[in-house]
């Protein structure tokens, strides 16, 4: 063992056996606390460079992940096409990444300016993106807009904006943060892809379209066959379409129904009035075309000619929802034997239960059928016809529509005369 460690151990056994003077004692116990003194610091300084190398080797290892996080982060933002920025609300002072220049179109060397920045916006977005920065400035929440951007050789940019706002303890706005993204790639593929969407939508409805024609034409085929078996001049049916319509476009002019009335149920009840004996296929002859009077049995099975156009066109009409030519072909074909006061048939409706276009209907019907001839009777007279059916107003026929025909039942007669003759 070295002697000079241990010669202060020494000297205090020694001082057990002999006296000595304080001054003595206070040089030995200066010599003891110094050594005692450079011994924790030499094991605290060894402990301290340890521990500066380990946070040493972190704070390496750290930036070198930050660095590697911001590289990719930029390349990230120039794949994306995102940029982000700053702006200090006080100043106007804007700082922005590397691929806001890109985004803008100017040269990097420039240091961005937020007027240069407004002044990009496309002038028919100006206003808006103006409103959005205002509210955005006044502190309110940042709303996510897009917008075009109008570049120096005259091209169109659509960008994406994110905000973001920062407060201080007085609730003011201390900082405004956001993001830009260049969207220009993602809505020329939406124009393109709306584009196929409507071109293929249209040739979707071209082929629907010809597939209804298509049906169209069976049912006015069976129509013309229907009449044919019991009508010598051929054409009700025609007829029947330029008196609904004339009814129809008369009631929209000025009538308790005119607000149910619009251009569309026009179009549709002149179409769809033809129809209205298409069940009338499903009769037999011997009971159609019976010049007597038919008995109970021969009258029920009459009356199913309304139940089998409606289920003909019903079936139809599964394979065009919402047709409205369908839809009052349905309604024509089931309702327009029905009465005002509730004794038609087949389900008895009555007053205004019954739709508007069944009851147009009746009264263009009875009225052609009264100045047709048919198996069982001659043509009557237009006055007679006249006069059978105003005595039906508030029984047989809706009141509203006799008092137009009173007024206007001339034209009924120039219709039935004219379509007779064509």
């Amino acid at each position: 063992m070295n002697p000079a460690s241990t010669a202060p151990f020494d000297v205090a056994e020694q001082l057990s056996q002999t006296s000595h003077s304080d001054e003595y004692f206070k040089l030995l116990f200066d010599h003891f606390a110094e050594r005692v003194d450079r011994h924790i610091q030499t094991d605290l300084y060894a402990q301290l460079m340890a521990r500066y190398a380990d946070v040493s080797k972190t704070l390496e290892n750290t930036v070198q992940m930050l660095t590697r996080s911001d590289t990719l982060r930029r390349q990230a933002e120039d794949i994306a096409m995102l940029g982000n920025w700053t702006v200090d609300p006080q100043t106007e002072a804007i700082e922005w990444s590397d691929t806001m220049y890109t985004i803008f179109g100017i040269d990097r060397i420039r240091k961005p300016e937020l007027s240069e920045m407004l002044q990009r916006v496309h002038p028919d977005d100006r206003a808006m993106v103006a409103d959005a920065s205002a509210e955005v400035f006044a502190g309110k929440p940042p709303q996510n807009i897009t917008y075009r951007l109008r570049m120096p050789d005259g091209s169109t940019k659509w960008v994406y904006a994110q905000h973001m706002v920062q407060h201080n303890r007085l609730g003011e706005v201390q900082m405004l943060y956001g993001t830009l993204q260049d969207v220009t790639q993602v809505k020329q593929t939406e124009r393109k892809l709306q584009r196929y969407n409507d071109d293929l939508e249209a040739m979707v409805q071209e082929k629907a379209n010809e597939l209804f024609a298509s049906q169209v034409a069976t049912i006015h085929a069976l129509v013309k066959l229907a009449e044919s078996r019991d009508d010598d001049t051929g054409e009700h049916i025609e007829r029947m379409s330029r008196y609904s319509q004339y009814i129809a476009q008369a009631l929209q002019q000025g009538s308790p129904y005119a607000e149910a009335i619009d251009d569309a149920f026009v179009r549709n009840i002149a179409m769809a009035s033809p129809l209205h004996d298409i069940g009338k296929v499903g009769i037999p002859d011997g009971i159609l075309l019976k010049p007597g009077r038919l008995s109970a049995d021969e009258f029920a099975i009459m009356k199913t000619h309304v139940t089998i156009g409606y289920e003909t066109l019903a079936s139809v009409n599964q394979a065009y929802p919402g047709n409205g030519y369908l839809t009052m072909g349905m309604d024509i074909a089931r309702y327009h034997h029905e009465k005002w006061d509730g004794s038609g048939y087949m389900d008895g409706l009555r007053g205004q239960e019954i739709p508007l276009s069944a009851r147009i209907l009746t009264l263009c019907d009875v009225y052609d059928a009264l100045r047709s001839r048919r198996v069982y009777k001659e043509p009557f007279t237009h006055e007679k016809s006249v006069g059978i059916i105003l005595e039906g107003k508030g029984t047989h026929f809706d009141p509203t529509l006799i008092d137009l025909f009173a007024a206007q039942h001339t034209t009924f007669e120039a219709i039935y005369n004219s379509a007779a003759h064509d």
